[in-house]
């Protein structure tokens, strides 16, 4: 059988770690990706063919003039297609279509954004989704919180076939949970290193979690915070102003290159997520397959993949973080406890899984 995969604007990040993992997973079929330079990141094998069209990229309006009117011929040469990025939309070539970005469907996140061309895009976004995804054979869901949302927003969608894939995780990550110890055991020339690693942006509110790791600190916790993650420009300004005066209790060490990030997970004490709005945490999974006691945001789809391993917290109110930060200070046997539970549900994620549940739900939608 014949794959074509449309990756014209799957350039970087993780909807590009998402493909170069399921590629590398998947020796059966042949398959044939379109894309521009950036399909240089995955792997050469016998069975990708990687057709590269730069010219066609080097703009917005060439890009879209490619896909609407030379995308459609090229994948129409196999037996069936995957749009990973979701907007691609035809009647004519069987494909099936795939959700990564709920910022796109969640209104009242996406309202987070002051009014911009990122805010303007976000709702294009959803209606071209919205296209693609009633015209596909078939849907990849990569969360079930994801697939409720959506098909309870556009009802439609039900009647189209879909699946459930989470995403995998490499095993560069994974590390047995190290013995938890009591605070009394730190100091602050030994602090306990509490780590939040996402791009800075407005729905993420490392603002929020900065002050009440200052609360503690003010309070005789010897706690450090470190954020890695690149800088959003526009809440550079939120960011700051939750800074004034940190620089004793928190470490901001922007964007790392990706082989450091296992590093910073198997270095710290404790892993934060305030999020409020993913499709599917693949942050979450790393910190959870790195054996760390992990302080999540409770809004979904955070539960569904962490369950019981971690304790929850309002990421909107600093109290509350404050407060259940403080609890699994105190508690380093719950701290144990969450961190085995969540080693244990990380092994659950793998990317050898998550490419054949892909192509074989894929192969059964083939005309």
């Amino acid at each position: 059988m014949k794959i074509s995969i449309d990756a014209s604007n799957i350039k970087a990040g993780g909807g590009l770690t998402h493909l170069k993992n399921i590629l590398k997973n998947y020796k059966k079929d042949e398959i044939s990706i379109v894309g521009g330079d950036w399909l240089d990141a995955i792997n050469d094998q016998e069975n990708i063919e990687k057709l590269k069209y730069p010219k066609a990229f080097s703009s917005l309006w060439r890009q879209e003039w490619f896909k609407k009117f030379q995308l459609q011929n090229i994948l129409r040469k196999s037996q069936i297609a995957f749009i990973p990025g979701g907007t691609f939309s035809s009647k004519k070539v069987s494909y099936v279509s795939m959700s990564q970005n709920m910022l796109v469907f969640e209104e009242k996140e996406r309202n987070r954004f002051p009014k911009s061309f990122t805010w303007l895009r976000y709702i294009l976004l959803e209606k071209l989704q919205v296209k693609s995804f009633k015209n596909s054979s078939g849907i990849i869901y990569i969360s079930k919180y994801a697939k409720d949302y959506i098909e309870h927003k556009y009802p439609r969608l039900k009647e189209t076939p879909s699946t459930i894939i989470y995403h995998g995780i490499s095993n560069e990550f994974r590390q047995k949970p190290k013995l938890q110890e009591a605070i009394s055991n730190y100091s602050h020339e030994r602090p306990f290193k509490i780590t939040y690693i996402s791009i800075v942006n407005f729905y993420k509110h490392q603002w929020h979690v900065i002050n009440a790791v200052k609360r503690l600190f003010d309070a005789g916790y010897p706690v450090k915070l470190e954020i890695i993650g690149p800088m959003y420009e526009p809440s550079r300004i939120k960011f700051e102003n939750a800074m004034v005066g940190c620089e004793d209790v928190v470490e901001y060490r922007g964007k790392v290159p990706y082989e450091d990030i296992s590093h910073a997970y198997k270095s710290s004490d404790l892993f934060l997520f305030a999020s409020t709005c993913e499709n599917m945490p693949n942050i979450l999974v790393e910190a959870m397959s790195a054996g760390l006691p992990i302080l999540s945001s409770n809004f979904g789809p955070m539960p569904e993949i962490l369950k019981d391993a971690g304790e929850y917290m309002n990421p909107l109110n600093v109290d509350d973080i404050c407060e259940k930060l403080k609890s699994l200070l105190d508690a380093p046997e719950r701290r144990q406890e969450i961190a085995e539970k969540a080693y244990v549900y990380s092994q659950e994620f793998s990317w050898d899984r998550t490419a054949k549940q892909t192509f074989d739900f894929i192969k059964t939608l083939a005309q």
